[in-house]
């Protein structure tokens, strides 16, 4: 039988799962401004509410850290994993901001479909949070979340070369400068899931 010789402090895994939750319903959110722009402003409170509690949530738990001084996981860990959870939030923000900014009147079919990818990303996200408090195996997470995540790169790639082709005036290169930002910030997202993955399948090979 295998030893558990860390602490039992359930504070730390807690404050992941809230952040990992957030996530999860701040890109159902996202996906719904997308698919009704016209509530743009009430749509964008909402992300950025949300993306308030996830500031509240990572200084709670740096707070927390600072404060404990045998902690279940590594530090860097800890940090490591809620700064990126965090920076899924913020780039989320960033893309409904970015759009509200460029005054965006419509939507792109692909940043629908990366959008339905986040939301995607963000259910593996949760399991795989879930299993960490026991350090559980996350390698049939692991494939799935790849392939979205190549899928998303796909996109970016395939939308920025249409950009591209389809300008042919000056108020097509203006188009072609606000898509390009937004797809590809969308595109970060998708790029972060895998970073906070990573994250998490470091600390289950380190205690498995």
């Amino acid at each position: 039988m295998k030893l558990n010789l860390f602490p039992s402090d359930a504070r730390f895994f807690s404050i992941f799962d809230k952040q990992a939750e957030l996530i999860e319903e701040t890109c159902k959110v996202y996906r719904d401004f997308l698919g009704d722009i016209g509530n743009m402003n009430e749509r964008i409170n909402e992300i950025t509410e949300r993306e308030h509690q996830g500031d509240a949530l990572f200084q709670e738990l740096s707070k927390r850290l600072n404060a404990t001084f045998v902690t279940p996981i590594d530090r860097e860990d800890i940090h490591a994993m809620g700064s990126a959870m965090d920076d899924v939030l913020d780039l989320i923000q960033g893309s409904a901001n970015r759009m509200q900014m460029f005054s965006i009147d419509h939507v792109k079919p692909v940043l629908l479909e990366m959008a339905d990818i986040m939301v995607e990303c963000s259910a593996i996200l949760r399991q795989g949070i879930q299993r960490l408090p026991k350090f559980s195996d996350l390698s049939d997470l692991r494939k799935p979340l790849k392939a979205l995540e190549t899928k998303g790169d796909r996109l970016n790639r395939q939308a920025v070369a249409d950009l591209f082709r389809e300008c042919k005036t000056v108020q097509d290169v203006v188009e072609l400068i606000k898509w390009k930002e937004i797809i590809e910030n969308a595109e970060d997202t998708i790029d972060k899931f895998e970073d906070v993955f990573d994250v998490i399948e470091n600390v289950v090979v380190k205690h498995a």
